[in-house]
């Protein structure tokens, strides 16, 4: 018999939630050979944050319990560093009694057990409480074995490992927002104190429209899509979905030529689209008329070995010094003028800016800017904002695996990148990997402030799509050594996909904004 980590570790606090041991994410409880490497994780990124939030996830849900058994804990979305939930049934006064409940069960220091049990025992377990829609998800799971944790008499799945008792729980709220409520967690800044509650209400307004097209669809979470899938409803889903996204995109088109729009600014994380969104919006105005140009911000990379380099000296290709934001606001100014511009294109082998076309605009002419520092205020800076229109792009999970096991939106976009990069850029799924903090610190800093300032959000997850990348992400995560860094992430990723019934492409659109980082689009990138 081994000892778990906080045996061998002796007594490990907070921030620390779970452990790297031999390139594995474990929790603090879990037995391990006592000459394991051990990396503890804390609450400030990555899978520690990941498993406080489920553990907290996990005690309101004890707690909704107790206050009334019969109400339903449903996990929606994340806003920033905090967590949107709302309360299914007439749950009464039970949000003004949950923080009560929540801070008891975290003071009693409440062990949280952890059960690896055969499906089929923990498929009888759940319902004998009566757990139907969890058992569901179970049984679409490959596994011969499940983990099903324990708290106060109150057991549930969870993607993950979970903190060892309630009393590591440190930093936290629950306040009430919209028709529910936020829990609010650690602040990124400085983890002993609460992160402050976010302020976007764009962002909201869009999940909330993302909720809508579920309903239209008539998914819930993961194991809807895995029944559609089974009994053969998803070629509809498909089709309803891609639809819903042309007919979000026309109405994007309609805004910016109702406004008399000459320029248009799009912008996004890493792997939200942006490119497949542009050229989609660029048909959608030629349909109205109009004659629109696209024109990425990649062109305008300065030269690789001018790039702006990070605190450890290495080259930092998110900072918008990495463009040539100048020159390109120059010739955005030259061409609303009505000029001849020679607009470059970057050579991403050579690292250098070449020559590419010349391009004139003429009165009917909308330019289409797209790049990840599109709404960053130094770019079009003195472009006169009356001519300008906003478009935040980005891949919003739509739904959950459960009611309480959630899909983070930047899960989604990594794998869309790691598909992406792997077959048709040469970049193995390990290099994709490692890269991804500093793509993740690049959103923050020089992204996700500016997504409140569009004029229009435009949500590109597909509701199927996971199932999809499925089929092609296994190969690369599988290809990556135990002994790499990346391991860990691989198994994590790979687990994630898991819950979902693999399906193969065929009946995807060439003009799918998915075909972008799968293959056979009918656009040229």
């Amino acid at each position: 018999m081994g000892k778990t980590v906080m045996e061998i570790l002796g007594n490990v606090d907070y921030p620390f939630t779970c452990a790297l041991v031999n390139n594995q994410r474990i929790g603090l409880n879990e037995e391990i050979e006592e000459e394991s490497n051990i990396e503890l994780l804390s609450v400030e990124s990555g899978e520690g944050r990941r498993t406080y939030e489920r553990s907290i996830v996990f005690i309101t849900k004890a707690a909704l319990r107790a206050i009334d058994p019969s109400l339903l804990l449903i996990v929606k979305n994340s806003l920033e560093d905090a967590l949107y939930c709302e309360i299914e049934g007439k749950n009464g006064g039970a949000l003004n009694r949950l923080k009560e409940e929540v801070k008891k069960i975290i003071d009693e220091n409440n062990e949280i057990k952890k059960f690896n049990l055969p499906k089929e025992t923990a498929i009888r377990k759940l319902e004998k409480e009566h757990r139907i829609e969890d058992t569901v998800g179970i049984k679409y799971l490959l596994e011969d074995t499940i983990p099903l944790y324990e708290l106060k008499g109150l057991y549930n799945y969870f993607a993950g490992p979970l903190l060892p008792n309630t009393g590591l729980v440190k930093v936290y709220n629950i306040v009430p927002f919209e028709n529910g409520f936020l829990i609010l967690f650690p602040s990124k800044k400085d983890l002993n104190l609460i992160a402050d509650i976010p302020e976007r209400p764009k962002l909201f307004e869009a999940f909330k429209e993302s909720n809508n097209w579920a309903e239209k669809l008539e998914i819930k979470n993961v194991v809807d899509i895995n029944k559609s899938i089974v009994n053969g409803k998803i070629s509809n889903i498909i089709k309803i979905q891609e639809t819903l996204h042309e007919i979000k995109i026309g109405e994007i088109a309609n805004q910016i030529i109702a406004k008399g729009t000459r320029l248009v600014l799009i912008a996004g994380p890493s792997s939200s689209g942006k490119t497949t969104f542009a050229k989609r919006l660029e048909i959608q105005i030629k349909a109205n008329g109009l004659k629109p140009f696209v024109i990425s911000t990649d062109n305008y990379f300065v030269d690789r070995d001018k790039t702006p380099l990070d605190e450890n000296g290495n080259p930092d290709f998110e900072a918008i010094d990495a463009l040539n934001y100048k020159l390109l606001e120059i010739h955005i100014r030259e061409l609303l003028s009505g000029k001849d511009v020679d607009i470059p294109r970057f050579n991403f082998i050579t690292g250098k800016n070449e020559k590419w076309k010349k391009i004139k605009i003429d009165k009917n002419g909308i330019i289409i800017i797209e790049g990840i520092h599109s709404l960053n205020p130094m770019l079009m800076d003195e472009i006169d904002d009356s001519i300008k229109f906003k478009v935040y792009v980005s891949a919003l999970s739509q739904i959950n695996i459960d009611n309480v096991n959630r899909i983070p939106t930047r899960d989604l976009r990594l794998i869309r990148r790691i598909v992406r990069d792997a077959h048709f850029r040469g970049i193995a799924a390990s290099e994709t990997i490692r890269r991804w903090n500093q793509v993740i610190k690049g959103e923050d800093k020089y992204i996700f402030p500016f997504q409140e300032s569009a004029d229009a959000i435009f949500n590109s997850a597909l509701i199927y799509e996971l199932a999809i990348l499925r089929v092609f992400a296994e190969a690369p995560f599988r290809a990556i050594d135990s002994k790499e860094k990346e391991y860990s992430e691989s198994l994590r990723l790979l687990n994630f996909l898991s819950h979902f019934i693999p399906l193969l492409p065929d009946e995807v659109p060439q003009t799918s904004i998915l075909r972008e980082f799968i293959g056979k689009s009918s656009f040229k990138y």
